[in-house]
């Protein structure tokens, strides 16, 4: 008698579970169509806004959106009446091509028999679960779609300095900012204490109002690497390029770095340097540096130099051979080309002698000096 109740007992449970369990079915049913026409909706909307502007795999989504909704909504128009067993028999008005579909062993393995479809189970169930990830519901949400409470009292306010410091890579590129804006402003300011910054006004003047114009200025006083910037800054190189000659080729280069480091670029862009067996320039390059050898050169192949619009011969007093040369035959283009500048610096020049051979050119002279030089005769003694 106790186990005929038990086994009354078991069966009532079972059929409250059936029942809770078709329950629920049909609620999550009706509530996953009623997302889905949502969806359908805000997709017709956003398709007839946007146009064509909307790209083809996003429409071919909302296609296939739709006709899942088409055949969710006439699967619940089916009269219950045509289900036999929990399968529904189609007929020729149903499908066509299920009308020769007579069982329901027929329909449960139609697939099987089909020769197209070699798919297995396990294939089968892993398309419907990709299929339903991708048609996952995605609503915006609005502010007034909830009520949300804060509690301002207990907020955590960051600056942009606290940002700052918990992100590594910022920090360190904030430093490279910084390192590179003071050493910007301390490029600026030794060029301005330099001695040659306050006669600047006045050596433009001169260069713009004589073609030859001999300089002299103590060692250190910037002449070799300020007059070129001057010039370039003054518009020179709008008709040309401007061409500084050195007598040595580590000269050149050493001064043709430092300049390309004032001026903010690198060597070979709009500075750079011509020496023996190595030569950094490019089509961008305006200010050159150059041993005599190298622009003597260039000047036997074009006699005018008429890619350059000033040249200067720094170190004059050297007297080497090219130096010479050179100094001939710049004369002579200076009075070919009327539009041509020929500066000449030194620091220890016979300038009236440079003068009388140049026509009478004026003499120009920077005095002061950057720092202390020790001669090689003070070292000796």
């Amino acid at each position: 008698m106790d186990s005929k109740r038990r086994k009354t007992g078991d069966q009532d449970v079972s059929a409250l579970r059936l029942a809770s369990r078709q329950k629920y079915l049909a609620e999550r049913e009706a509530q996953q169509l009623a997302l889905l026409r949502r969806q359908v909706a805000e997709e017709a909307e956003e398709e007839q806004r946007l146009g064509n502007k909307l790209s083809e795999r996003e429409r071919a989504e909302f296609k296939k959106n739709r006709q899942t909704l088409e055949l969710a909504e006439a699967r619940n128009a089916i009269d219950d009446s045509r289900l036999q067993g929990g399968f529904h028999f189609q007929t020729d008005s149903d499908d066509p091509l299920l009308a020769d579909t007579k069982s329901k062993n027929d329909v449960l393995y139609r697939r099987h028999n089909d020769a197209n479809d070699s798919r297995n189970e396990s294939d089968i169930w892993e398309a419907e679960q990709i299929r339903a990830s991708r048609s996952q519901i995605k609503t915006s949400v609005t502010s007034d779609d909830y009520d949300f409470v804060f509690d301002t009292a207990n907020e955590v306010r960051f600056t942009a300095d606290d940002v700052a410091r918990m992100d590594p890579a910022k920090q360190a590129l904030e430093a490279q900012l910084d390192a590179a804006e003071k050493r910007s402003l301390s490029i600026q300011e030794t060029r301005q204490s330099l001695p040659i910054f306050k006669y600047r006004q006045e050596l433009l003047d001169a260069v713009a109002n004589h073609q030859t114009l001999v300089m002299v200025g103590d060692t250190g006083s910037g002449k070799s690497t300020q007059m070129i910037q001057y010039l370039a800054e003054a518009g020179y190189t709008q008709t040309g390029k401007i061409c500084v000659t050195q007598p040595r080729r580590v000269a050149a280069m050493s001064v043709a770095k430092r300049v390309a480091e004032e001026y903010g670029c690198k060597i070979g862009n709009e500075v750079g340097f011509a020496v023996r067996f190595e030569d950094k320039t490019s089509e961008k390059t305006v200010m050159k540096f150059a041993t005599d050898g190298i622009l003597l050169r260039e000047i036997m192949a074009d006699p005018l130099l008429s890619q350059y619009s000033v040249i200067m011969i720094d170190e004059a007093h050297e007297r080497s051979i090219a130096s010479d040369l050179l100094l001939c035959l710049c004369r002579e283009v200076c009075r070919a080309r009327p539009e041509f500048r020929l500066l000449i610096l030194s620091a220890t020049i016979n300038a009236t002698e440079f003068s009388e051979y140049f026509d009478r050119a004026p003499c120009f002279f920077v005095e002061g000096r950057a720092y202390p030089i020790v001669s090689s005769l003070s070292i000796r003694t």
